[in-house]
């Protein structure tokens, strides 16, 4: 009498059939299923199948909602201790001159996770703390992770195309503002009570304005941004309901 073998490795006994292509399976092959065991090709089929769970914005719902908020906080954490703790040249890389960004573009990115200041760095982390974990759950990790970059170079590049070219401009405000932008927007089509985000905004254009040294054109660039990416992905989620409907 010949022993069964598993079609996946020949020098193992089988002792059960794949319940869907009923294909002998060795005990290393066996994923439990519904009913029985699956062979590893037709229980990765099945996972596939399976419709993806989507956020209210339409992002691909997972189980950890503020694993990129947290990694943002820690990435300008660890630039901040660089700075700090490192050699001038390490800040004077990183700034934003917009005279420097023809030649240097990445400074339009990399100011926007460079902080001095400990109530610089403290106040930003503060509210993307606040507004990051909310919009990640609605957004999805990489609707969030365009939201956030996007405000973030906004910021840059309104900085770079208006104000001073050889000013020096750093700090997460103008990503933090787009974030606080895209909760607006996203707040008042859900007819949802909005008046503490207006007041910031308003306590933040105030001080924007008033108060030397602080790049207003950065706040406004990246506040802008973010209203604008938030309003896409409404837009987005709106085509994606009708055509589900259809």
């Amino acid at each position: 009498m010949t022993e069964t073998v598993c079609y996946r490795h020949p020098d193992r006994p089988a002792g059960v059939r794949c319940q869907r292509c009923d294909r002998p399976i060795c005990p290393a092959c066996m994923n439990s299923a519904a009913v029985g065991f699956q062979c590893p090709s037709c229980f990765n089929e099945g996972v596939k199948s399976i419709p993806r769970t989507r956020t209210s914005l339409g992002g691909v719902a997972r189980g950890n909602t503020q694993i990129v908020t947290l990694t943002v906080l820690a990435l300008n954490v660890l630039v901040f201790i660089a700075v700090r703790t490192g050699s001038s040249r390490v800040v004077n890389d990183l700034v934003l001159v917009p005279a420097l960004v023809d030649t240097e573009p990445w400074r339009l990115l990399t100011s926007a996770f460079t902080h001095l200041q400990i109530f610089h760095i403290f106040s930003n982390l503060f509210m993307l703390y606040q507004v990051g974990p909310p919009l990640e759950q609605m957004l999805g990790r990489v609707r969030f992770v365009i939201l956030y970059l996007l405000s973030a170079l906004g910021g840059g590049v309104a900085v770079w195309l208006i104000s001073n070219p050889l000013g020096a401009t750093l700090g997460a405000s103008g990503a933090v503002l787009g974030l606080v932008g895209a909760l607006l927007v996203i707040s008042r089509a859900r007819g949802m009570d909005v008046t503490w985000i207006l007041a910031y905004v308003a306590v933040t254009a105030v001080i924007s304005f008033t108060i030397p040294n602080i790049s207003w054109e950065g706040h406004l660039g990246g506040f802008v941004t973010g209203a604008a990416v938030a309003w896409l992905f409404l837009q987005d989620t709106k085509r994606r309901r009708n055509k589900a409907r259809t």
